[in-house]
């Protein structure tokens, strides 16, 4: 493996997604990439000084845990700290990469650094059912090679703040129902990218997914495809 590949950090895992069902699902994207990667689960342990080491941030992972267990009647809390949320901010303002897997938008503090990178915020999902995959632009670097798929997976029903010119991709129900699955942004000197499927291991592994990541991968660390 090349020193000079850049390197990730993937912040993955909690209540409703298994860290081994998320692991499964990048490791083949990132290593045809040729990417290395250090997966933490432990929410503690996303640091600034962690961050000062790679060059591409990956999260799956929603911004809740149950500290006191998942018993009924116990209540979540949100994890993130100002710190970390304004570690992220810096790392992608002073140039560096965050693709963000579906629910990753979801649960946060509210009105904070981390939704502003985001430009997007979590507004649900029915149950998991197939449907459709709509490529909006099919011109960016992140969807080149992708074509629309059909999916079984949870739809989120992401709430999506920026204009169309950003927007990869759509989900679309047999039902017409929609929402946006997938933007871009450029936030100071770096890239965000956010992809919604990946609920059930058939979509995240989806090869119109792999390639989404693969191509999200090479764009957030600003690569050059040449094959």
């Amino acid at each position: 493996m090349s020193t000079d590949r850049p390197r990730a950090l993937a912040v993955i895992g909690d209540r409703y997604h298994s860290p081994v069902h998320i692991r499964n699902g990048l490791m083949g994207p990132l290593a045809l990439e040729n990417i290395p990667v250090v997966y933490i689960e432990n929410h503690e342990a996303l640091t600034a000084e962690v961050l000062k080491d790679v060059d591409l941030l990956i999260f799956f992972k929603d911004g809740n845990i149950w500290p006191n267990g998942h018993e009924q009647g116990s209540s979540p809390v949100k994890w993130m700290t100002d710190e970390q949320q304004k570690a992220i901010f810096d790392f992608v303002n002073n140039g560096g990469g965050f693709l963000a897997l579906h629910n990753s938008h979801g649960l946060y503090p509210p009105n904070g650094p981390f939704y502003e990178i985001f430009g997007g915020d979590y507004g649900g999902h029915p149950a998991p059912e197939e449907f459709m995959i709509r490529i909006e632009n099919k011109n960016h670097p992140i969807t080149a090679g992708v074509e629309d798929f059909r999916t079984y997976d949870e739809q989120h029903m992401s709430k999506y703040y920026g204009d169309r010119e950003h927007l990869l991709m759509r989900n679309i129900s047999d039902a017409n129902k929609s929402a946006p699955a997938g933007w871009w942004r450029e936030i100071g000197k770096g890239r965000f990218v956010y992809l919604a499927p990946g609920h059930t291991p058939e979509a995240l592994g989806h090869p119109m997914m792999v390639r989404l990541i693969r191509n999200s991968v090479r764009w957030l660390t600003k690569q050059t495809d040449d094959k």
